[in-house]
């Protein structure tokens, strides 16, 4: 595939933008999520059993999680799969390797023989995602330093092994690149030139706000013009793997319960009308408290130290699953 120059890579922005304004406009202050969404619906999970066992009970079944080669997490996963017939797309990446977050300095052989035994143990996996954020320094380790030829090389070998086990299985490349980002697409532009094209199945978008707020006119233009943009070069379905606002926060103010809910709407409503987004997962399952900043993003309380109590957002959350292509899974 011949290399666009960054004239070329504007001029797509350009005319994305130009579609989105030329869209019709949405007053997200007053739009509720659609009745009926046409992709799968998820949510990002941290192996928080009782909270897991929660939304398996509710109807629950499509989940994202790190993988990587602990026996707990191998038990857990293949439990919920037995019993609820749940379903995961498996991250590749630093857990997966051996030593997990930790190991620094890891070559391109041990991450093949990573995926090859994450693979193995976990036979009924059948949708792979390639490394989380990679533009991210604290993700950037090993042969994973940032490189976007490194990067490629980690979707290609990855890709070889996982099909030449398993030929259908869906290979989703970027890890999340950061929505509305025009340096960060450059970037993934490049990897994608370098041939990621012959090995991905499916794109990843990470989408956050900027702050406490709800989308304003101009960021849900951005928006809209980014995913544009990425299925303009790729030519590929679009996933979006975290999709999040916090309900509270340590050091931000202004995050609450309701302002989470109505976010949820107004995402779940833009990609919603997006046809080239086909799964859209939340950011997160069960207040994953973020580091210092105390962040809480959980769809399902740290107020409750166990299952978690239900957030406003939780009941938005699980009205549009019902409404969405998640429930053909127990069809």
């Amino acid at each position: 595939m011949r290399k666009r120059s960054m004239l070329a890579i504007a001029l797509i922005v350009a005319a994305a933008v130009l579609i989105a304004v030329l869209s019709e406009v949405v007053n997200f202050n007053s739009v509720s999520a659609p009745r009926h969404l046409g992709f799968v619906l998820g949510v990002c999970t941290h192996g928080n059993e009782s909270s897991e066992s929660y939304a398996l009970e509710n109807g629950v079944r499509y989940f994202r999680t790190d993988i990587s080669l602990g026996k707990s997490q191998e038990a857990l996963l293949g439990a919920e799969h037995s019993a609820y017939n749940a379903s995961y797309l498996g991250i590749l990446d630093y857990e997966t390797l051996p030593g997990g977050s930790s190991n620094k300095n890891w070559s391109l052989n041990e991450w093949n023989a990573s995926v090859a035994s994450a693979i193995a143990a976990y036979p009924w996996i059948d949708t792979w995602e390639i490394w989380n954020e990679p533009l991210v320094k604290q993700f950037q380790t090993g042969y994973m330093n940032g490189s976007a030829y490194n990067y490629y090389m980690l979707i290609r070998s990855a890709s070889k092994v996982i099909k030449a086990k398993e030929p259908n299985a869906t290979i989703v490349c970027f890890g999340g690149a950061p929505i509305a980002d025009y340096q960060a697409m450059l970037w993934y532009e490049q990897v994608w030139s370098y041939g990621a094209y012959k090995y991905c199945n499916a794109v990843s978008i990470h989408a956050y706000p900027y702050g406490p707020e709800l989308l304003s006119g101009s960021q849900e233009q951005a928006w809209k013009a980014s995913l544009y943009a990425y299925e303009n070069f790729t030519h590929v379905p679009i996933w979006i793997t975290e999709f999040g606002m916090p309900s509270s926060s340590v050091e931000t103010q202004g995050y609450t319960q309701s302002l989470q809910s109505a976010f949820m709407e107004q995402g779940l409503a833009l990609f919603g009308n997006i046809g080239f987004v086909k799964r859209v997962y939340w950011y997160d399952l069960w207040g994953l408290s973020d580091g210092t900043l105390g962040n809480n993003f959980g769809l399902l309380n740290l107020s409750n130290p166990g299952t978690g109590a239900q957030s406003a957002a939780w009941h938005t959350f699980i009205g549009a699953y019902s409404g969405s292509k998640s429930t053909l899974h127990n069809q």
